[in-house]
């Protein structure tokens, strides 16, 4: 009976190793595949961002005064024939109207229906204030629902 007491730690120690690296190994699995979405979330933005320009700069040469209202139906109307980005994905486009966060289109799924505007200064709707301010980039932190998302 004492015999068995050395074999259940030795056991025990075999056990809490094991779960230790297959955490570990797990932590380091995901923190890839989170950075791999980043870029890849990042290189999407830029490219609907670069490709929203060339579409209004064409509008522009056409007619200046509805040019923001043509491009704008016509990634609606896009949009509306596009799944999306999955599960949980999500387009959003925005402006900003005084201190308000102005939704121009949303896109998840088969709904492109426009959230209520935010406050510019509220707590929400961090990544389109970055994007607002000029900046560009990745954030974790709360959509226009409150909700913590990458962005």
């Amino acid at each position: 009976m004492g015999s068995r007491k050395p074999f259940l730690i030795l056991v025990l120690i075999m056990v809490v190793v094991t779960v230790s690296v297959g955490g570990a190994a797990i932590g380091v699995l995901y923190n890839t595949a989170f950075q791999q979405q980043r870029l890849r979330l990042a290189e999407t933005a830029q490219s609907q961002a670069r490709l929203t320009e060339a579409m209004i700069d064409h509008q522009i040469e056409e007619n200046p005064e509805i040019a923001l209202d043509h491009t704008l139906e016509q990634i609606r109307n896009a949009h509306e024939k596009y799944e999306g980005f999955g599960a949980t994905g999500e387009f959003t486009l925005a402006q900003r109207e005084g201190d308000r966060i102005v939704f121009l289109l949303r896109h998840r799924h088969h709904n492109v229906d426009k959230p209520r505007p935010v406050p510019f200064d509220s707590a929400l709707a961090e990544s389109m204030r970055r994007a607002l301010s000029g900046k560009s980039g990745t954030v974790v932190g709360p959509d226009y629902r409150g909700t913590t998302v990458l962005a």
